[in-house]
């Protein structure tokens, strides 16, 4: 059977040359985040620190690229992102507050410095094409969430500056309340995909557990905690948690197909070919549901 969230990637034959000297690449990101009257200073922070992380991950993402030499094909960019989001270790952050003329909202602005080493680089191209496809397509998964997060942020903000009442105000403060939570959750996410990239699956289990304890309803932890059970050999957990990820998503056919890939493990080739013939439905150019269920069905026969 085929392994787990290998849709991104088919870099079976790949051979990277290895990286001659390391070395130590400091990269420095800065963005700013507007805290509203209805967010607190720590969150503010968190959000301002989030942008900058990722404008240090662009910036090491060159670095990456111009230390990686590939025979036969390049590394794509989703790889390239997901490597540096891994690999990529904050050393310093600070911080700059600038109120606003309105007197109620202030600038955060994070500068953040982080290191890459281009020994991760090597240990990153060292591991297997399922593996690292695993990981590419659960950081995709996460920089979904993050966006959509991003995205109902900026709508509370426009719904702010177009309150009206007292009333409309406190629902929004509410609303802010509730992002705040879904935001913190992804962090959580953020962390428990770096202790994976890591190769310690036990302690990103962990950090999913508090992803979903801030937000039970965040469809991405209980997916990206499946594909860790999954692989920690705990198959009836995984299919538990891929049932709530198809609960709270389910238009997402990767969560059929892992949960497929989970049945065929214990070996009932029934529900299995049913989740592959669920992704198919969802997704029909998905060839490693195709595959799969084909299987399945010959095992039946």
């Amino acid at each position: 059977m085929k392994k787990f969230l290998t849709a991104a990637i088919v870099a079976s034959n790949l051979f990277f040359l290895p990286i001659s000297h390391a070395e130590i690449k400091t990269c420095e990101g800065t963005d700013e985040y507007i805290m509203s009257e209805f967010e607190t200073l720590d969150i503010a922070k968190q959000r301002a620190k989030q942008k900058a992380e990722r404008a240090a991950q662009e910036k090491a993402g060159v670095f990456v690229e111009s230390n990686t030499e590939v025979v036969n094909m390049m590394v794509t960019k989703d790889e390239i992102f997901t490597m540096t989001c891994g690999i990529l270790k904050v050393i310093d952050v600070d911080y700059r507050l600038t109120p606003l003329a309105d007197g109620k909202s202030i600038i955060v602005r994070a500068t953040v410095k982080a290191d890459i080493n281009t020994d991760d680089i090597s240990g990153w191209l060292n591991r297997g094409s399922v593996e690292r496809s695993e990981l590419v397509n659960q950081n995709l998964e996460l920089q979904k969430a993050i966006a959509e997060q991003d995205k109902q942020i900026a709508e509370l903000k426009s719904k702010l500056a177009a309150a009206e009442s007292q009333r409309d105000s406190e629902k929004i403060s509410e609303q802010f309340a509730a992002e705040d939570k879904i935001f913190r959750s992804n962090r959580q996410l953020e962390e428990a995909l770096r202790f994976y990239y890591l190769g310690d699956p036990k302690g990103a289990a962990i950090f999913c557990a508090r992803a979903v304890e801030l937000n039970p309803s965040n469809a991405a932890a209980y997916s990206i905690r499946g594909a860790i059970l999954y692989s920690l050999k705990n198959f009836n957990e995984a299919i538990s948690d891929m049932n709530k990820a198809i609960e709270l998503n389910p238009s997402d056919y990767k969560n059929f197909y892992n949960r497929g890939l989970a049945y065929v493990k214990l070996k009932n080739y029934r529900a299995a070919a049913e989740n592959f013939d669920e992704a198919l439905r969802l997704n029909p150019a998905d060839e490693d549901s195709r595959y799969n269920r084909d299987l399945c069905y010959r095992a039946l026969d």
